[in-house]
């Protein structure tokens, strides 16, 4: 997978060894990079942004980007309605016919309370997947935060929610051999990750590609 950025002398190229790491010492350069980063993961079209998959165009670009480390909303809408899909696509036939049961037992009750009232009140025909998601389902985040980008990897290579999850200067929080430790879990679940940095690093980790621009727009690859 490719992310080209018409602006960058060097397009990014996801490799399945690699994590790519952008730094960018520029700050109007960076802030350009970032917001248009943000604006495509909003599902806005950037004309300078274009995201490619064995040399074809990807038209519903999903690219998810994380600044803020406190906070990785695993609970969001969009994470919830694919872990519901998720859930109902592995129930088992036993399993799924005894919710139902359950439900209707429930339901059963519930319209006779119903009926006590003074308006025409009844329940809709619920199917499983309505079940799923009135029962509420979350996901519970970790108190590290190396564990909680772990645990987002782990919900992509399930989910398949997103094409690219970009962490924007997650070096600020990690130690090398904890960035180290991150590179080899995206690339053994074959998750693709982008890290972007608002300075740079010096020379490239091991299992990182990077591509420096420095304060005068000069690229550099590693």
């Amino acid at each position: 997978m490719t992310l080209a950025v018409d602006y960058f002398d060097n397009d990014i190229n996801l490799v399945d060894d690699k994590v790519f790491t952008i730094e960018i010492e520029n700050k109007k350069y960076f802030f350009r990079f970032i917001n248009d980063l943000y604006n495509l993961s909003s599902n806005n079209y950037i004309e300078d942004l274009n995201l490619f998959d064995n040399n074809k165009e990807v038209i519903n670009k999903k690219i998810h980007v994380f600044i803020n480390f406190l906070d990785f909303d695993f609970n969001s809408r969009k994470y919830s309605n694919d872990l519901i899909k998720y859930i109902s696509k592995n129930l088992e036939d036993e399993e799924r016919n005894d919710l139902l049961k359950l439900y209707n037992k429930l339901s059963s009750y519930y319209n006779k309370i119903l009926h006590k009232m003074d308006l025409p009140l009844t329940l809709d025909t619920i199917d499983i997947n309505n079940i799923i998601k009135n029962i509420k389902v979350k996901i519970d985040s970790k108190n590290d935060l190396l564990n909680n980008i772990f645990l987002l990897i782990d919900l992509e290579k399930i989910l398949n929610t997103y094409n690219i999850l970009v962490f924007i200067n997650l070096k600020q929080y990690l130690s090398q051999n904890e960035l180290i430790e991150l590179y080899k879990y995206s690339i053994y679940n074959q998750v693709n990750i982008i890290l972007v940095d608002s300075q740079s690093y010096g020379i490239k980790l091991d299992y990182e590609k990077k591509l420096i621009i420095d304060v005068n727009l000069e690229e550099f690859m590693l």
